[in-house]
């Protein structure tokens, strides 16, 4: 039996890749009047380098560093406008290209999770964390091709416990 879609997943590396698949995370959300959850995550560095970079800057101005690193992603998200004002301005700009009714149009739940952490795992544990019934992803760009599944997306491919749709990269 085929489990409903209630709340998506949409991982987002802050790329135009990531821009382009964001318009089938929300095309779905629509069509499934589910929740959708923007997860970006910030991956950690190797503990050597982390150390290094620490005692380079020292610590107090490394950890000022890293705080501005997730304001930034925060910012970049969201941009100006609130969580509220970002989602509903993507969702219009969506719906304007795709010739969709306003009053059709909308997203009835959301959420941004900006964190810190190993990438693949982030996403694996925020699927299950949060229940989510689908996860999106964007294709990186290839050297040979102008799609490629990357390291990441082959194993939250092989190890997500829900569906995972990957969209590739479109110029």
């Amino acid at each position: 039996m085929v489990k409903a879609i209630k709340h998506i997943l949409f991982t987002s590396d802050l790329s135009d890749i990531s821009r382009h698949a964001f318009n089938y995370a929300a095309m779905l959300a629509m069509q499934f009047k589910c929740k959708i959850t923007l997860l970006h995550i910030i991956e950690n560095l190797p503990h050597a380098v982390e150390g290094q970079l620490q005692v380079l800057f020292g610590k107090s101005e490394w950890e000022d560093i890293l705080n501005n690193r997730i304001q930034t992603a925060q910012d970049l998200l969201v941009g100006k406008l609130s969580k509220v004002d970002m989602i509903r301005v993507a969702l219009s700009q969506f719906c304007q290209e795709t010739g969709i009714d306003d009053d059709e149009c909308g997203i009835l739940d959301y959420d941004i999770i900006v964190t810190e952490g190993e990438v693949v795992d982030s996403i694996l544990a925020h699927a299950i964390d949060l229940g989510c019934d689908l996860v999106v992803m964007g294709a990186s760009r290839g050297i040979v091709n102008k799609s490629a599944i990357g390291h990441k997306v082959k194993s939250v491919l092989k190890n997500a416990n829900v569906p995972v749709v990957v969209v590739p990269y479109a110029e």
